[in-house]
């Protein structure tokens, strides 16, 4: 059903079940799906995403400064609480460090809790994370967060380098089959040149030859 009323194509993953999707596919399916777009004020359906969020970015690195509506539009609390959280997985996963200082730390945390208790889920999970002290961080749990972390990094660069190398490989591909055309094409002008060439010196000689019989055979003429 959701992949009809994306029109049969999609970013999600329709073919797992929704426990294994990613914050990524979460996002896809929610802001920025058809399935929950409405009619904005010429009655066009828009995502939640172009109605709520499109004109509303906070400035990079930074979040929304509430996620409930002005207005108590509860489609728009869902959609600003939804990007709250995209925004906190980017902060996490484009972080190069596995250190976070506690100021930021109870930022994020009070981040999530405002979202999750905007889109109706318990925040017990939430304080229970909340009330963690950097003795409940390990240094070997820290290392894995770390390395997961670069592993993710280097799997985003990787893929990134795979699509610029195809995308080289195919321009230089028809860059080498419009030089080639160009070379078949020149080559073929020159043949018809020199056909052209020869048929007009053939042709001349030919009329020379036709004077010159006149000449002979018709010398009044």
């Amino acid at each position: 059903m959701f992949l009809a009323t994306e029109g049969g194509k999609t970013k999600v993953p329709t073919h797992l079940p929704y426990e294994e999707w990613d914050c990524s596919t979460l996002f896809q399916a929610t802001i920025y799906a058809k399935s929950f777009a409405l009619p904005d004020t010429t009655g066009h359906h828009r995502t939640l995403s172009d109605l709520f969020l499109k004109y509303r970015k906070p400035p990079h690195g930074s979040f929304h400064s509430s996620v409930v509506s002005p207005g108590g539009n509860n489609a728009e609390t869902f959609a600003m609480a939804n990007d709250q959280l995209r925004f906190l997985r980017n902060a996490f996963s484009h972080s190069f460090s596995s250190k976070i200082d506690k100021k930021t730390f109870d930022q994020y945390i009070q981040h999530t809790k405002d979202a999750i208790k905007a889109l109706g889920v318990t925040t017990d999970p939430i304080d229970a994370v909340g009330s963690l002290t950097e003795s409940d961080f390990p240094t070997e749990k820290v290392c894995k967060l770390k390395d997961d972390i670069t592993k993710e990094l280097l799997t985003e660069i990787t893929f990134l380098k795979e699509n610029v190398e195809d995308e080289l490989m195919g321009m230089r591909s028809d860059l080498a089959r419009s030089r080639q055309e160009r070379q078949e094409d020149s080559l073929e002008l020159r043949k018809t040149i020199e056909k052209a060439t020869v048929n007009q010196e053939m042709a001349t000689k030919r009329i020379a030859e036709i004077k010159e019989f006149l000449k002979t055979e018709l010398p009044g003429k």
